[in-house]
């Protein structure tokens, strides 16, 4: 089947706005998503010259150990050396309490154009159970996630997982929220999850410490 002039001056416009808006928006197509993950069980032989170690006993009043994934998937439209996430977390406090900030940062290095690109931060258990007040934690507590696409220090993209602020009412109101953590999420080198999925998320700039 011949395609017509006209369909074919309509594809060529198309490919020609793809390509536009590609070059006016390098990242795109962000999509924010959070869950509620166990740890994960690695088995390695490991020759001990002493007591083999025994896995730790929850205690009778310490909630189950589970961790929460913050997941980003974007598109990128160029080559990046590197990319920057911050992830922003707002947590719902108690009756008569504001709500807490949660802040975290993940570079990611050596980023290729391509689609479905994916960084990823974390929550530990430990720290869960803090925010809970030693209490198992409820998803429903998290009001909405925001995170932040920069490189060479220019915001470049954005996303969120929330249906009641929007960011740009988030970036207004994001300095009033004083009850803030800066040290909360941890990046997956600093995780159990470090070896997984290896090629499924993207390459973290390396700590200079």
């Amino acid at each position: 089947m011949k395609t017509s002039p006209l369909l074919a001056a309509l594809y060529l416009t198309v490919a020609g706005l793809s390509q536009a808006y590609a070059a006016n928006r390098p990242v795109d197509g962000v999509k924010v998503s959070f869950n509620l993950i166990g740890s994960p069980q690695i088995v390695a032989s490991i020759p001990l010259m002493t007591q083999a170690k025994k896995p730790r006993i929850i205690g009778p009043n310490e909630p189950p150990a589970v961790w929460l994934e913050v997941e980003t998937e974007f598109d990128a439209f160029q080559e990046f050396p590197e990319l920057t996430f911050k992830y922003s977390l707002i947590l719902t406090g108690k009756q008569g309490t504001p709500p807490r900030l949660l802040e975290g940062e993940v570079v990611h290095v050596d980023v290729a154009p391509g689609r479905e690109r994916h960084s990823v931060m974390y929550i530990a258990p430990k720290t869960l159970n803090r925010l809970s007040d030693n209490k198992a934690f409820s998803i429903n507590s998290i009001a909405g996630v925001y995170v932040e696409v920069s490189s060479g220090g220019q915001l470049i993209a954005f996303g969120q997982k929330s249906a009641k602020l929007t960011y740009e009412n988030f970036a207004k109101a994001r300095e009033s929220l004083t009850d803030k953590l800066t040290d909360a999420l941890l990046n997956k080198g600093q995780t159990p999850f470090a070896p997984l999925f290896f090629d499924y998320h993207e390459a973290i700039k390396p700590s200079p410490r």
